[in-house]
């Protein structure tokens, strides 16, 4: 095992954690050498060509699946040209419901591949789990497809998440469909499935004495970070390594302080500009007042230029229009916090909305107005009026304050979030009295009457955890377990932060925000010293795993 003492933090736990500082310690770690694979990656090239021609004509052959209609279009040649090959979508006849036999049904699963590395049967493959958000631009986490990819000659799968995207197993939404599919076990089933196929079609032996196997490496960021960690503790003899990055385990374990989330993006934005966090509570503030003192709250509404023809008709009193104003300037400023790593500061998005709060130049009915700007689909346009319908996801009952406080998100794949934290997921997520935004608590009964109204549903918070058991990692025998934390990032508040165990790491960068180790690669000399510093250790440790296998 790789042990780091100079960067042992011993106060967060009989373990530890790898705090990767900035500027940079002095020692060094020696670049490490992945173990050299005995079988040319000309017969990984190779196997992995005919497997793309032959889904090709499979894919053209078959008319089964969800939206083929709009499949013609992105497999079209010239469309091709323009994408590198890991950009360019595969689609695999999923099934529709592992959970029961009797249903044959398959649908078209769309997931990206990258095997130029690829090292042949014996090299890794590494699974790139999606996420709540359609995927149409293919490979997105750089340090994963080129530089661990490269390094330990890894393929690389990126499926998107059901139901998520255009891609789904049925367009039937309704409760009781969603309530059978729409569930992280049928998630992690498909991703599965993938990896089978690829291993046998491969050459990849299933024993792992063999010089041919193919060790499992599960990655991802935020929800799909826990279900990347989930997968090793609930397949371990599939899954060889969990890396989940800005991964929430605790939060979904009803573990985390609800308070911490948005804590931490008030200490961001803080960070950001100094007086930031002063600006906007008093901004907010004002304009609360202004709300609840209004005969009117449409009157209020025009002078912060929000459309009064595009207030939701749920709302309809002078509270329920502040909370649901004020959750989504609190969403959107949790949006700008994952985001908000930059060399410089003061070039985020973040640091950029701080300074409109900022502005004495402007009252806090201006602020607001600019503010919305910056959502509207039509930010440019003088003297138009911001939309706030936009901001709803799809479905019966749809709220700007979502099963998941911090913002669900619009459209097919809000509404798609929205459900599965009414069911499954529950994120308790808060307003502390010290935040820079109006207290408010998050409540079960809340979400209770929420998820009723939307879905027709109660939620069962408790129930994936006792399934799993994902609240106790060390008794249940996890190993090979790595989770990495910006500590510039809300989800932090709901991520472990220090080790587990000799082999369940943590490892934290203070400047990192959201999976920011993710974005880039060493190479392209975009990250602060902290990060690169993480990039290093992340290798060491998962070079080491490997050759545990």
């Amino acid at each position: 095992h790789i042990l780091l003492h100079h960067t042992m933090t011993a106060s967060l736990g009989n373990y530890g954690s790898i705090l990767v500082h900035s500027p940079p310690i002095e020692e060094t770690v020696e670049p490490v050498i992945p173990p050299h694979r005995r079988v040319s990656s000309l017969l990984g090239a190779v196997a992995v060509s005919l497997l793309g021609l032959v889904a090709l004509l499979i894919h053209q052959h078959q008319s089964g699946g969800v939206n083929m209609n709009s499949l013609s279009a992105e497999t079209t040649p010239a469309l091709f040209s323009a994408r590198r090959k890991e950009d360019i979508p595969h689609f695999f006849q999923q099934t529709v419901d592992h959970y029961n036999e009797s249903n044959t049904d398959t649908w078209e699963h769309r997931y990206y591949i990258q095997a130029k590395y690829f090292g042949g049967p014996g090299s890794p493959i590494i699974l790139v789990f999606g996420g709540e958000g359609g995927n149409d631009d293919g490979m997105f986490y750089p340090f994963v497809n080129k530089y661990l990819a490269s390094t330990f000659q890894a393929l690389v799968l990126h499926p998107e998440h059901r139901f998520y995207g255009r891609y789904r197993p049925t367009n039937d939404t309704s409760t009781d469909v969603l309530l059978k599919l729409l569930t992280p076990d049928q998630a992690i089933q498909d991703m599965l499935s993938i990896v089978k196929h690829y291993r046998k079609e491969l050459g990849c032996s299933i024993d792992r004495s063999c010089k041919h196997y193919c060790p499992l490496l599960t990655v991802g960021g935020s929800y799909p970070g826990f279900l990347a960690a989930s997968m090793r503790l609930l397949y371990p003899d599939i899954v060889d390594i969990g890396y989940g990055s800005s991964a929430p385990i605790k939060l979904f374990a009803r573990e985390a302080d609800q308070f911490g989330y948005y804590d931490i993006v008030t200490a961001s934005a803080e960070r950001a500009s100094t007086g930031c966090a002063d600006a906007v509570r008093n901004t907010l503030n004002e304009v609360n007042a202004a709300i609840q003192n209004s005969l009117d709250f449409g009157i209020v509404a025009e002078k912060l230029n929000i459309c009064k023809s595009s207030i939701p008709a749920y709302i309809g009193s002078n509270d329920m229009f502040s909370k649901e104003i004020m959750q989504l300037i609190a969403v959107t400023f949790a949006d700008l916090n994952m985001f908000n790593y930059n060399k410089d500061p003061s070039r985020t998005e973040l640091a950029k909305r701080c300074r409109l709060f900022q502005d004495k130049s402007l009252n806090s009915y201006e602020k607001l107005a600019v503010f919305w700007t910056k959502l509207s689909d039509n930010p440019g346009q003088k003297g138009s009026c911001f939309d706030l319908s936009s901001q709803l996801p799809d479905g019966p009952n749809a709220r700007i304050s979502g099963a998941d406080w911090s913002g669900v998100g619009p459209g097919s794949d809000g509404m798609m979030f929205d459900f599965q934290c009414c069911t499954l997921l529950t994120p308790e997520i808060g307003f502390s009295e010290k935040s820079m935004f109006p207290y408010r608590k998050f409540t079960l009964e809340w979400l209770t009457k929420h998820c009723m109204s939307r879905f027709g549903v109660v939620p069962r918070p408790d129930e994936l955890v006792k399934e799993w058991k994902f609240d106790d990692f060390v008794g249940q025998g996890a190993s090979r377990i790595l989770l990495t934390n910006g500590l510039n990032d809300m989800w932090s508040a709901g991520s472990y932060l220090h080790n587990l165990s000799d082999s369940i790491i943590a490892i934290n960068m203070p400047n990192g925000a959201h999976h920011s180790e993710l974005e880039h690669t060493n190479a392209q000399n975009m990250d602060t010293p902290d990060v690169m510093k993480a990039h290093e250790y992340i290798t060491q440790v998962l070079a080491g795993w490997l050759k545990e296998v």
